[in-house]
């Protein structure tokens, strides 16, 4: 148990010591970063109308989602010794609640660039900015730790999906209800 603590308390040293190492600028320039939130944006956002879930990637749609670069905020953002790419965003909802949600997850990149393996981790609630900032820092530093945000999962206040009936498809790129629900 002890020995547990130690080891706790010196990953949250090296991770608070570190903070320059989860801002996306200290990766990429400032065209680079708008070009790769497009990308991501096109996971994670609503699609435009008439794109289905594979057209969505088409050229045609690029400008629907770079005009909605202005709606999200990079708040987080890590590659590890694996080059697998974490991201934590603040992006639009619709909701009773309010209006933002945060969105944490991971992916690679081939040698093009080009966005593989993309994965959302978790959606967080409807809430605040203070309260997106402070839930999303937790949460994103324990999913580049451990690469999962299970210990979360019981939590309504932090994690909205997955849930009991939600899973992400990696193959759709969505959120999908579990089969038998």
């Amino acid at each position: 148990m002890k020995k547990s603590i130690v080891v706790f308390c010196l990953c949250g040293l090296f991770l608070l010591s570190c903070k320059d190492k989860y801002e996306v600028k200290s990766y990429y320039t400032q065209a680079e970063q708008d070009t790769l939130l497009t990308n991501i944006i096109t996971y994670v956002y609503s699609r435009p109308t008439y794109a289905d879930w594979q057209s969505r990637f088409e050229l045609k749609y690029r400008k629907y989602y770079v005009s909605h670069i202005k709606d999200f905020q990079f708040q987080h953002y890590f590659i590890d010794e694996d080059s697998t790419h974490y991201f934590y965003l603040i992006r639009p909802a619709r909701g009773p609640e309010g209006n933002i949600r945060g969105v944490g997850g991971s992916f690679k990149m081939d040698r093009d660039g080009k966005i593989t393996s993309f994965k959302e981790v978790f959606n967080t609630p409807i809430a605040t900015q203070e309260q997106l900032n402070t839930r999303g820092v937790e949460l994103f530093k324990w999913m580049v730790l451990h690469g999962n945000i299970d210990d979360y999962l019981k939590n309504p206040d932090y994690i909205e999906w997955p849930n009991q009936m939600t899973y992400y498809d990696t193959i759709q790129h969505e959120w999908l209800i579990k089969p038998g629900l």
